[in-house]
């Protein structure tokens, strides 16, 4: 959603940092709120008993290796791309040019470590032992002076209320950008959704699944955001870490508000090859490249039904990875 929201705002002429563009992101949000109601109305999430696991496993996995190659120029100094492969590939050489060895050493470091950790230690709360380590660095060191990417400063205390102004005519120039955004959560959330339930032994509810989403881009819209969905990223921390009730979210949640409150000051601290390698190193573990050789032993048909999804989602993205599959 936030690369989509990115590619409206450019092909709108709308500069990201612009006044227009905080009244436009969130107006997005409650179009793709609506769209997502009329999705939960007319139960268009019963589609998703009709896909399969390997087309669940090969797109959930094609998302993440999208995902990681949008991040992977963050690990050396770069900024992350959009689109596609062949577009992120091109992305991935072309930030390459200004190749920062500081950043790469702590992007690589940071994912070795928590794979290591995560075999060997899973419950330690790695991740955020290497966020910690990471503000120390900036802190102590000030890798920052020698070239190392921060976060951007965060003012602290709780969202204003927003209210949206936007022309009309704006509006119905977002209408079939939020339609696409909201069709892509709908595809990504309940695949992810389905695919974790079919692990853990149990069944989901994809109407109540949409009209969660649905409310979630309503209240987004509310406080200034962007649009919102499922994150097959945390989900993966998620698992590793044990959590399997809603119990997750409400900490998760208090947590976002103490930080908001009393953590913002250290945000600005963190080096940003550090958070970009947590994220991928969580992607890394979503991948489902277990189910594909599984698979590929007991039906090679099936095999190549999640390569279709896959490479469908990496090459012509996510919707018509699912149409595909």
């Amino acid at each position: 959603p936030a690369a989509l929201v990115g590619g409206t705002l450019l092909s709108l002429g709308i500069s990201s940092d612009s006044y227009t563009a905080m009244q436009v992101v969130p107006m997005m949000a409650i179009i793709v709120g609506i769209w997502l109601l009329v999705f939960h109305l007319f139960r268009v999430g019963r589609i998703v008993k009709y896909i399969s696991t390997p087309v669940m496993g090969g797109f959930v996995t094609g998302i993440c290796c999208t995902v990681i190659m949008m991040q992977l120029p963050k690990l050396y100094g770069g900024s992350s791309g959009m689109g596609e492969a062949f577009h992120l590939i091109m992305h991935i050489v072309k930030e390459a040019e200004g190749f920062h060895l500081l950043s790469f050493i702590l992007g690589v470091g940071t994912i070795a470590i928590l794979l290591v950790s995560k075999r060997y230690i899973p419950k330690l709360p790695m991740p955020i032992v290497m966020m910690v380590a990471g503000v120390i660095l900036t802190k102590r060191f000030h890798v920052d002076d020698l070239g190392v990417k921060l976060l951007p400063h965060v003012d602290s205390g709780l969202p204003d209320i927003v209210i949206p102004h936007v022309g009309g005519s704006t509006i119905i120039k977002l209408i079939l950008p939020s339609l696409i955004v909201a069709v892509v959560i709908l595809a990504e959330t309940l695949l992810a959704s389905k695919g974790v339930a079919l692990k853990d032994g149990h069944s989901i509810n994809s109407s109540r699944e949409v009209m969660a989403y649905a409310v979630g881009n309503l209240l987004s819209a509310m406080v200034g955001c962007l649009p919102v969905n499922g994150s097959v990223s945390r989900t993966g921390l998620a698992r590793q870490y044990g959590a399997r009730s809603h119990i997750m979210s409400v900490t998760a949640a208090l947590t976002m508000v103490f930080v908001l409150i009393y953590g913002t000051r250290y945000i600005e601290y963190m080096p940003v090859p550090v958070l970009t390698a947590i994220v991928i190193s969580a992607l890394i573990g979503a991948c489902e490249f277990d189910l594909l050789a599984r698979l590929w032993k007991s039906s090679r048909v099936e095999a190549y039904i999640f390569l279709s999804a896959f490479f469908g989602v990496l090459i012509l993205g996510t919707i018509y990875g699912v149409i595909i599959g």
